[in-house]
């Protein structure tokens, strides 16, 4: 297939995209009509959609990890909804509208690639990095917001996720030198944090409880961004292999499983163990 063949099939496909798009517009324009529209879509807010959007969002990491193509597209377009939603919200709120939207996602996609529509040049991964966090520090810039690494770290993770928060903060401060040397030194800072773990479970003191245990786990969050390890992923292998595990306990215990004792269900662990990696059978 020849350029030229190549471009006019992309074309005809962007315009039935735009058709596409006209149409799912119009649709959620009747959802949110006030008169003939959808009652619970009527009634909602930013706010209320965000237990919404997690869901949508999740849903789409789990068929990406599930490597299923039908439903990523599927999981998608769910997303597409929220987005149409809230867009749909702002014009009510007389806010913005998908058109602010749209316009200022051109504007951002175009401002921080200017090797690729200001001048075709060929860079690096690391610098073509290095210019996205530059432009988008630079877009940030303003008189009220303050300019010490740790206030504007402050606002950037104000409504990320926690581990989020966690590696944006290892990513910033390790670029003005505060870093890690080697696996070694998080793992003594580790043991560390353990032994103050300890210590505050002695005193019984919740709240101690509560900081020392979110300690291990900024200081493991580090460790998983020293190795370069997503974090998420790892747990997520880590639920599922738990889970193959735990079948096998079941089959082993039937329906006495609830009168399993410490010990039976340790035994029953390392029988699963074993089972999965082949060295007895799956069953007695």
């Amino acid at each position: 297939m020849d350029s030229n063949n190549r471009y006019e099939l992309e074309n005809n496909s962007d315009l039935e995209t735009l058709e596409s798009f006209k149409f799912l517009i119009s649709n959620v324009k009747s959802l949110k009509d006030k008169t003939w529209g959808c009652p619970w879509q009527k009634i909602q807010s930013h706010k209320s959609l965000i237990p919404f959007l997690n869901e949508e969002s999740s849903e789409f990491i789990d068929a990406i990890y599930a490597k299923n193509a039908e439903n990523i597209c599927e999981e998608l377009g769910d997303i597409l909804l929220q987005v149409m939603l809230h867009s749909e919200i702002g014009y009510e709120n007389k806010e913005f509208d998908l058109n602010d939207v749209i316009k200022n996602l051109n504007k951002k996609i175009i401002n921080r690639h200017p090797y690729i529509f200001d001048k075709k040049e060929k860079v690096s991964l690391e610098k073509s990095q290095q210019i996205w966090e530059n432009i988008k520090n630079s877009e940030k810039e303003a008189p009220h917001i303050a300019s010490s690494i740790s206030k504007n770290l402050k606002l950037k993770i104000k409504n990320l996720p926690p581990t989020v928060g966690t590696d944006k903060i290892t990513n910033v401060v390790r670029e003005h030198g505060f870093k890690w040397e080697n696996t070694d030194e998080i793992f003594k800072k580790l043991e560390e944090e353990i032994n103050e773990l300890k210590e505050a479970i002695k005193s019984k003191s919740n709240s101690e409880i509560k900081n020392e245990f979110g300690d291990i786990y900024f200081t493991l969050l580090n460790l998983s961004n020293f190795l370069k390890i997503n974090p998420e992923s790892a747990l997520q292998k880590t639920n599922i292999k738990f889970l193959n595990r735990f079948s096998i306990v079941e089959e082993h215990a039937g329906d006495n499983i609830k009168k399993q004792t410490p010990k039976d269900f340790q035994r029953l662990w390392q029988i699963a163990k074993q089972n999965l990696a082949g060295k007895i059978p799956k069953s007695k």
